[in-house]
């Protein structure tokens, strides 16, 4: 495993504009000013469709990626993808892809939510919510076959197409598609729990990356190598997989206050009350010293990208803090 420490990324908070805390602009402005500052590597958003409604992550991210040049773009994660319609999805990431002038990641999940509003979105958009997961790994297969060929026939269970083509194409031919899943459920989950096995070897047979949330250094470590071994078991290059740690951060010298910020914040954003348990193990939060203790635990863990969520409703000056006095920890 490498000692190499993770580099950062920011995930824009595109919940803000329909929650109040933040306008568009601001959202594009963060995603700039993210790159300007040398820190961060990659420009997140999160996404969903009808459940937890939020600025569109492609027109979002499209936009930052027109007034950036260095960060990688993606989704943290593509909440809908299968929820829009394959071929629009395709022939719009594409697009993206090329006005990011090839510095796009596609990070599929399955989604989440439960109760009215999740069975409500299944059937406006008829995708069963049982047969979301399913779905997201045959669409996975499916992309990569439109991105990569033209005149693509392809029968699944879910897809029935003929002789498409999807025009332009990302820029690269062998073009990035992360998985995002977790080892245990958003709501109730915490920091350890048994591995899903199966599901950590499907992200090594077909997939490029893998995105997660809410694991310990030693959890991550061990969830990473059984993507390795699978992805080696069927003739893949295992060092060439990438990921990501969804990680969120709030900044206060006093923890306590920290901490029922950042829960307040994500009862907000994911319409989810998290006990004060649940949200401390995946939270950094506290002094500078404190939040930098946490994210310098993943150095050796096998984690390459820490992609931070904001956990605040002031993002400019959480931002603005990370950067003053959480970097200077890091190293």
């Amino acid at each position: 495993m490498s000692n190499s420490a993770p580099s950062y990324g920011i995930i824009l908070s595109n919940r803000g504009p329909v929650l109040d805390y933040c306008t568009p602009s601001d959202l594009i402005d963060l995603g700039v000013n993210s790159e300007e500052s040398g820190v961060f590597d990659t420009v997140w958003a999160g996404d969903a469709f009808l459940t937890n409604p939020r600025l569109d992550a492609i027109v979002l991210l499209s936009a930052v990626a027109a007034r950036t040049s260095r960060v990688r773009i993606g989704p943290a994660c593509m909440g809908s993808f299968t929820q829009r319609g394959a071929l629009d999805l395709a022939y719009q990431w594409a697009s993206l892809d090329q006005i990011a002038k090839g510095r796009s990641i596609m990070v599929a999940c399955a989604g989440g939510g439960s109760g009215e509003a999740w069975i409500n979105e299944g059937r406006n958009t008829g995708v069963d919510p049982a047969d979301r997961r399913k779905l997201m790994w045959e669409r996975i297969k499916l992309l990569r076959e439109l991105w990569r060929n033209n005149d693509v026939d392809r029968s699944d269970f879910f897809h029935d197409f003929k002789r498409v083509s999807i025009e332009p194409k990302p820029i690269k031919t062998d073009y990035p598609i992360w998985a995002a899943t977790n080892i245990t459920r958003l709501a109730t989950g915490s920091s350890t729990g048994s591995l899903p096995i199966k599901t950590l070897e499907r992200v090594g047979e077909i997939c490029d990356g893998w995105m997660t949330h809410s694991v310990t250094p030693h959890t991550f470590s061990k969830a990473w190598e059984k993507i390795s071994e699978s992805a080696r078991g069927f003739n893949k290059q295992a060092k060439k997989l990438d990921n990501a740690l969804v990680v969120n951060i709030c900044i206060n010298n006093d923890p306590s206050i920290a901490l029922e910020e950042a829960g307040s914040f994500l009862a907000d954003y994911y319409n989810i009350q998290f006990s004060a348990d649940r949200t401390r193990d995946w939270t950094a939060h506290g002094a500078p010293r404190d939040c930098a203790r946490v994210l310098t635990e993943y150095k050796g863990s096998g984690v390459k990208h820490i992609a931070l969520r904001i956990a605040s409703r002031d993002q400019k000056g959480q931002f603005d803090r990370f950067l003053n006095d959480v970097v200077p920890l890091l190293n």
